[in-house]
């Protein structure tokens, strides 16, 4: 596979030029947890594993796209500047491929991520969050950068509205971030208990329905929203929620319905793992998340 410039370009099948590619940073952050760490070991945890896993979707399609990694953002103990750090590098993966695709890091790294990508896509915009938590503090442990406050810090960027956001999966609240849901209904608030008696397709449906009309979607895995019987490696781990299954199923039709181009993963913690249960859950999210990007985009 050829170089380009500093960038390595990750395969382990066959990359066929489209004009159509993939960029992949890690952002190894953890400062803004709350009660467990380990996510800055994620990134390069998950590298390791991804050619562990063929670069072939559930259904057999093989993913030619290719993936071009433009490494980490490296170590700073200012913590602003990082950030401003790591919204320059993102604008750069995100001017240069069609679906950037990024490694927390705790979900704190999602407030710099999402500042680039709304510079990117002047707007609307949509997000999206699979996640456990809201993540609607203002403040939370005396900091405006929590991992509990990134929707909340990503509401203050110009082109993202109440009514293009959207939280599935949902199962522990702060009582402000629920007087903020109330002060703002039209944000999409669907819970795990939802998405069981639901059914995750008709949820999926739904968000894609209130994004319609978008520029560009910006999807935020938190792999707490995952029940952590599937992904035990994560610092704040709430019991009750979709399967890896479920998961996957939501991404396939938003990635189908909505203009998908940019996808985080956070809040994998590979000293809480077991056997790499979480780090190649998130390599399979990559993978189907590229897979459901190549089938849109080569139709």
């Amino acid at each position: 596979m050829q170089q380009l410039g500093q960038y390595r370009a990750l395969s382990n099948a066959p990359v066929e030029d489209h004009g159509i590619r993939v960029g992949l940073m890690g952002v190894p952050f953890d400062n803004g947890v709350s009660y467990q760490g380990g996510p800055r070991l994620a990134p390069q945890r998950i590298r390791s594993l991804m050619p562990r896993l063929a670069r072939i979707s559930e259904e057999g399609v093989p993913l030619v796209l290719p993936i071009f990694d433009y490494g980490d953002v490296g170590p700073d103990l200012d913590w602003a500047r990082y950030f401003s750090t790591v919204e320059e590098r993102a604008l750069t993966v995100l001017n240069e491929n069609q679906l950037a695709l990024f490694l927390g890091g705790d979900h704190s790294v999602g407030i710099p991520l999402f500042k680039a990508f709304a510079r990117r896509f002047p707007g609307p915009v949509g997000y999206i969050q699979f996640d456990a938590h809201p993540d609607l503090a203002d403040e939370y442990d005396g900091h405006p950068w929590s991992h509990a406050c990134t929707a909340r810090r990503n509401l203050e960027q110009a082109g993202l509205d109440h009514r293009h956001l959207a939280f599935v999966g949902l199962r522990s609240h702060m009582v402000d971030e629920l007087q903020y849901y109330a002060e703002h209904p039209e944000i999409g608030w669907h819970t795990a208990r939802e998405v069981y008696r639901r059914g995750i397709e008709a949820v999926a449906r739904d968000v894609a329905a209130q994004l319609a009309g978008v520029s560009a979607v910006y999807l935020s895995i938190d792999v707490d929203g995952i029940d952590p019987s599937c992904t035990p490696g994560t610092g704040t781990p709430v019991h009750g929620g979709p399967s890896m299954r479920e998961c996957m199923e939501f991404m396939r039709i938003i990635y189908a319905e909505l203009p998908v181009r940019a996808m985080d993963i956070v809040e994998v913690s590979p000293p809480l793992d077991i056997s790499d249960v979480t780090s190649m859950a998130a390599v399979k999210l990559l993978y189907e998340g590229c897979g459901f990007f190549q089938e849109k985009s080569l139709r």
